[in-house]
């Protein structure tokens, strides 16, 4: 066990000098562990870097529980990054014991990298139609309900002015979910959706 290691349900505050020796350690991308079976058992992968393919680190495309020590990553159903998407962040302290914890179905994952970090205040505008047409929201904060604060639960496009975001179809960070990192969105498609649903929608956790 190195230094940085979590214990499985042991609560832990993380220092802002902790923070530091990790990134100092790891890299800026972080670090997350994979593993086969539920409650962080069986065959595990570490990584620290972005990976296209998890077979090529001789890893079965099977993964139970996960482990966040630093930073924020998504994995993908295909390689390449492709497919649906599932967000692993440091919220509930980086734990996932089983894939249920990421919205999955099934524990089938391909490939894994990490979400891009922005140190810009958090801040995104959501508009009803595409290309930033329609009505528009302004969000700073975590929306667990889009259609109670806004009477809305279609945005056809993002504008991600600061922080790292995800969206989920679903109330109450539920159901299929997108990362939005820094960027515009000139449509749901841009952000891999195949409609305009949004039902909730909240700030990316790293640390």
């Amino acid at each position: 066990m190195n230094i940085f290691t979590k214990v499985p349900g042991l609560i832990q505050r993380t220092s802002k000098l902790g923070s530091v020796l990790q990134r100092a350690f790891y890299g800026s991308s972080g670090r997350v562990t994979l593993f086969e079976q539920r409650n962080f058992a069986g065959r595990h992968l570490d990584l620290t870097s972005d990976c296209p393919r998890v077979s090529d680190k001789n890893f079965p495309e099977r993964c139970n529980s996960v482990q966040v020590e630093s930073g924020a990553w998504v994995a993908y159903e295909h390689e390449n990054f492709r497919g649906r998407q599932y967000l692993w962040d440091m919220s509930e302290r980086g734990e996932y014991n089983c894939y249920d914890k990421w919205c999955a179905q099934v524990d089938h994952i391909c490939s894994v990298r990490t979400v891009k970090q922005d140190n810009n205040p958090a801040k995104a505008q959501l508009f009803e139609r595409a290309s930033f047409s329609g009505k528009k929201m302004e969000i700073q904060d975590d929306i667990p309900n889009l259609m109670s604060r806004y009477s809305l639960n279609r945005v056809a496009s993002i504008r991600v002015l600061g922080g790292a975001w995800v969206v989920y179809q679903e109330p109450n960070y539920k159901g299929p979910h997108y990362v939005l990192e820094k960027r515009d969105f000139n449509n749901f498609s841009d952000w891999g959706s195949q409609n305009s649903t949004v039902g909730s929608m909240r700030r990316i956790h790293f640390n």
